[in-house]
């Protein structure tokens, strides 16, 4: 399962439809039976689709099944631009992609990410992309109003501060981040950190 296609293949393009079936197949094994025990043969004879086909597209079997997650269960990220530093960040904190969105299936990702570096990656490439790049639009434009100094040490940490509290409120407390927990902590530390005088 961890085989990657070569670096040279080149992608063809799949229809808008046929890419639907694959990551609704992919989802659905993956609900049934979770994501150490779903292979990408058995998403290819659900779909019958190539193997070689999945991996010269999604590269490995992560990046196939945290496309599927994206896919299924959230919605495309809108624009983010309050007009306030704080506005922004609560307002992008309570976009941030929930573990178990209400009706949806685990999947086994949230479990396995700790010990899988290729699905780690893949979650950062695919889901958290997005937030991330949201995140990095919010403060160079308030680096260009003059909310946050250009040289500021925090502008370097905040991306690590983010999915780092997305994370590790689950390790220390046994449950699953929330936007409330995430703004407090942000509140604390973050904001304080962004805004400091020099």
């Amino acid at each position: 399962m961890d085989k990657q296609a070569p670096a040279s293949s080149r992608r063809k393009r799949l229809t808008v439809e046929r890419e639907r079936e694959i990551l609704d197949a992919t989802f659905d094994l993956v609900a049934e039976v979770g994501y150490e025990q779903a292979t990408v043969d058995e998403v290819a004879r659900r779909t019958k689709a190539s193997t070689a086909t999945l991996y010269r597209q999604w590269e490995n079997k992560p990046r196939l099944v945290i496309t599927a997650m994206k896919a299924r269960k959230y919605a495309p990220l809108p624009r983010i631009d309050t007009g306030d530093l704080r506005g922004d960040l609560v307002e992008l904190v309570r976009q941030m992609p929930k573990p178990h969105p209400s009706g949806a299936p685990t999947l086994g990702i949230w479990q396995a990410v700790m010990t899988d570096p290729q699905l780690a990656q893949a979650l950062r490439d695919v889901l958290f992309a997005p937030y991330l790049d949201a995140l990095r639009n919010i403060l160079a434009r308030h680096v260009e109003r003059g909310t946050i100094r250009p040289d500021n040490p925090a502008l370097a940490h905040a991306e690590m501060f983010l999915l780092g509290s997305f994370f590790v409120e689950k390790l220390f407390t046994g449950q699953e981040a929330n936007a409330d927990q995430l703004m407090a902590v942000t509140d604390a530390v973050l904001l304080p950190a962004l805004t400091s005088a020099r």
